[in-house]
C-alpha cells in the first residue's frame, strides 16, 4: 500500500501543466485604454501601455513618462490595425487589464456595431471595462492627455466616470456587455458617457501637464452622447443628462438648486433616488409613466426662508419635485427628437403587453415619438441642517 502511495505521488507532477502559458512582466505590455477612430476609409487604433518601471518608482517623476501611447495609422480591418501595433512594440500587448474604451466622434456617428464585435470575441478581454465617447477630439487625442493627480491616465478616466455618475449625474458608466444588451435590445437604445479635451491641446500631451499647479489642459466630461441603432445621433446637455438618468434610477446623489420667492437661490443636496418606468395601452395606444422619489437635505440657503415653518419646507418639496419633473420631460422630448428611446419604454410596453408590442415593434421609432409620456415626482426634505436661520441673513 505505501508503495502505491509513493509511486501515485511520484507520477502526479507528470500531469500537472503548471505555469505552461505565463508571460513574465518584462516580456508583455499592458494595455489600460484603446483608442479607435475612423479615418477615411481606415480604422486608426492607439493603445495606452503602461510604463511599469515609471509606475512602480517611489522617487517621484522619472526621465521617461509614466504611460505611453502606440498609434497605428491604417488599416481596413480593426483586426488588422490592431494586428499592426505588434510593429511599434517590442513586447506582446496584454489587454486583459482594460479600463476604458474611448470611440472617436466621428466613428461613432457612422457606427459602433464593428467595435464591439471584435472586442466582445476577444478571449483575453473581460466585459467589464467602459466605454466613451471621444467629443471635439480623436480618441487617439484622448490618449495621448497626460493627468496629474493619476500617474495612470486611463485611472483616472475611470475614477472620475464613476465618481461624477454617483455624485453629480450627467455621465453613467456604461460596460461592454451592458452595451451590447441594449444594442440589441429593441426596446431600448443606449447612450455612452462623452469626454473632451479642455484647455491647451498641445500641452495637454507634454511633461508640461505634469509640472504646473494649474495644468493647462485636462479631460473632462461633459454630457451623454444618445445612441440609436448604432449610431451616434446627438448630445444630451447637462440638465438633459440629470433628467435621463433621474428618470433611470441611476442618480444616487447630486445638487439641485431652486429659487427663493423672495430673492436668491437654495441648494438641495439629494441622497437618494429611486424610479420605475411602466407602460400600459389606453384604448388601444401605449402610454408610460415615470414614478420617481427623491430624497435630500437642504445644502446651502441664500435667501430669506423660515426653516422652521411645515409651508415652508411643503413648498420646497413642491419645487424640488417640479424641478426634476422638467429635467426628466426636457430630456424625453430630446430623445424623441433624435427618434431614440433610450429610457426603454419599448421594453416596458413588452413586458406590460407583448400582444401590443409585437405588433408595434416595428414601427416603434415613430411609436416612440408620438408616445404620451406621464411623469410623478414626489420629493421630501429630511433636514435643513443644524442651524435653522442663516447667519447671512442676520449680517443683511
Amino acid at each position: 500500500m505505501l508503495i502505491k502511495q509513493v509511486v501515485i505521488l511520484l507520477l502526479l507532477p507528470l500531469i500537472l501543466t503548471g505555469c505552461w502559458n505565463r508571460k513574465e512582466l518584462d516580456q508583455i505590455s499592458i494595455t489600460t485604454a484603446v483608442g479607435i477612430d475612423k479615418i477615411d476609409d481606415s480604422y486608426n487604433v492607439s493603445v495606452q501601455l503602461l510604463n511599469s518601471d515609471e509606475i512602480a518608482s517611489s522617487k517621484g517623476m522619472g526621465q521617461r513618462l509614466p504611460i505611453v501611447t502606440l498609434q497605428v495609422g491604417t488599416g481596413t480591418t480593426i483586426f488588422e490595425s490592431i494586428r499592426m501595433l505588434t510593429k511599434s512594440s517590442p513586447r506582446k500587448i496584454n489587454s486583459s487589464h482594460l479600463r476604458i474604451l474611448v470611440i472617436g466622434e466621428k466613428m461613432a456617428r457612422e457606427g459602433i456595431s464593428k467595435v464591439l464585435d471584435i472586442l466582445s470575441r476577444d478571449h483575453e478581454l473581460r466585459s467589464d471595462f467602459n466605454i466613451l465617447i471621444a467629443k471635439d477630439a480623436t480618441a487617439n487625442d484622448i490618449l495621448q492627455v497626460l493627468t496629474p493627480l493619476e500617474k495612470i491616465p486611463a485611472n483616472k478616466m475611470y475614477s472620475s466616470l464613476i465618481s461624477s455618475a454617483k455624485n453629480w449625474g450627467v455621465t453613467t458608466d456604461v460596460d461592454l456587455h451592458q452595451l451590447i444588451y441594449d444594442l440589441v435590445d429593441q426596446g431600448k437604445e443606449p447612450v455612452l458617457s462623452s469626454i473632451h479635451i479642455k484647455g491647451n491641446q498641445s500641452l495637454a500631451k507634454s511633461r508640461d501637464n505634469l509640472s504646473s499647479v494649474l495644468p493647462p489642459a485636462s479631460l473632462e466630461y461633459v454630457a451623454l452622447g444618445v445612441i440609436h441603432g448604432d449610431r451616434l445621433v446627438g448630445w444630451f446637455n447637462t440638465r438633459e443628462s440629470k433628467g435621463y438618468n433621474y428618470a433611470l434610477g441611476n442618480l444616487r446623489s447630486t445638487v439641485v438648486v431652486l429659487p427663493c420667492h423672495s430673492g436668491g437661490r437654495l441648494s438641495i443636496e439629494l441622497m437618494n433616488t429611486h424610479a420605475k418606468i411602466k407602460a400600459k395601452v389606453v384604448d388601444g395606444q401605449p402610454e408610460a409613466t415615470i414614478n420617481v422619489e427623491a430624497e435630500g437635505n437642504v445644502g446651502e440657503v441664500a435667501c430669506k426662508l423660515d426653516l422652521t415653518s411645515t409651508t415652508t419646507i411643503k413648498d420646497m418639496e413642491d419645487q424640488l419635485g417640479e424641478e426634476i419633473k422638467q429635467m426628466i420631460l426636457q430630456s424625453v422630448a430630446k430623445a424623441k427628437s433624435f427618434k431614440s428611446d433610450v429610457f426603454g419604454f419599448g421594453s416596458a410596453l413588452h413586458r406590460a403587453n407583448y400582444k401590443q408590442w409585437n405588433r408595434m415593434k416595428e414601427e416603434w421609432d415613430q411609436a416612440f415619438v408620438d408616445l404620451p409620456v406621464h411623469v410623478n415626482v414626489q420629493a421630501k426634505i429630511l433636514r435643513t441642517g443644524s442651524v435653522v436661520e442663516s447667519f447671512v441673513e442676520r449680517m443683511e
